[in-house]
């Protein structure tokens, strides 16, 4: 056999199996295996982002309210420094000086306790948000096993068939010269059918016209012609 009619020979063995896994994977229920795949991946990055930024937000909690604490035992101090000195009549200006820092502290005071607040609303938020993605992926966890084992069902169904394709592949391979197959395998990176046949002097991969003489060595077969265009190999 000519070494590219037994290259695309193992195309279409391979094409066929993959025609054979779509015709699998197109059921039902391997859909909804596939979609709840999905969803139980995107709970878990929700679930693990939530955490993380819980991690964060912790950090931020704890150096808030060390600061509060801080503000809280400085509005003490001057606050009994502004009783002393009220008791002592300290001066005008000293007196208005103190109230000034006092209130410039309470400012400060409240500013975190309403940072602290919505901390923490924030985290009882998250925690909600955590609990409901759990409870979402243990529900579609018990859909995703159960139609799991559909699936291996169905898989199991179509296993002689997807062995056989698979056996016609392994046979057909024995017939391609291993260069010929390199270079079949650097296409399909970028082709699903790196060869193509010629046709009405058309490339059927893009359909590009081909050169008289180009067809003329595609059809004597004594060697390898590559499309011009996209670079499929090229057989009648």
């Amino acid at each position: 056999m000519n070494k590219l009619d037994a290259l695309w020979e193992y195309q279409q063995a391979e094409l066929a199996l993959a025609r054979l896994k779509r015709e699998m994977k197109s059921s039902p229920s391997y859909q909804k295996r596939t979609k709840l795949h999905n969803f139980l991946a995107e709970q878990q990055a929700s679930i693990e982002k939530i955490n993380a930024d819980m991690r964060a937000k912790d950090g931020s909690l704890a150096t808030c309210s060390s600061k509060l604490d801080a503000l809280l035992k400085r509005y003490d101090l001057e606050k009994s420094e502004l009783d002393i000195m009220e008791n002592d009549e300290g001066t005008a200006a000293e007196l208005t000086e103190a109230k000034k820092s006092i209130e410039k502290l309470l400012e400060e005071i409240n500013a975190l306790h309403k940072e602290l607040a919505e901390m923490i609303t924030w985290l009882n938020q998250a925690s909600e948000a955590i609990s409901s993605a759990y409870s979402k992926a243990g529900r579609a966890k018990k859909d995703y096993d159960a139609v799991r084992a559909v699936c291996d069902a169905e898989k199991d169904a179509f296993k002689p068939r997807l062995d056989a394709a698979e056996a016609l592949i392994a046979e057909k391979r024995g017939d391609v010269p291993d260069e010929l197959m390199s270079k079949y395998l650097a296409l399909k990176k970028n082709y699903v059918n790196p060869v193509a046949k010629v046709a009405n002097n058309q490339c059927s991969g893009c359909y590009m016209m081909l050169p008289s003489a180009v067809v003329k060595r595609v059809a004597g077969k004594t060697s390898i012609v590559e499309c011009e265009n996209c670079g499929r190999i090229l057989t009648m």
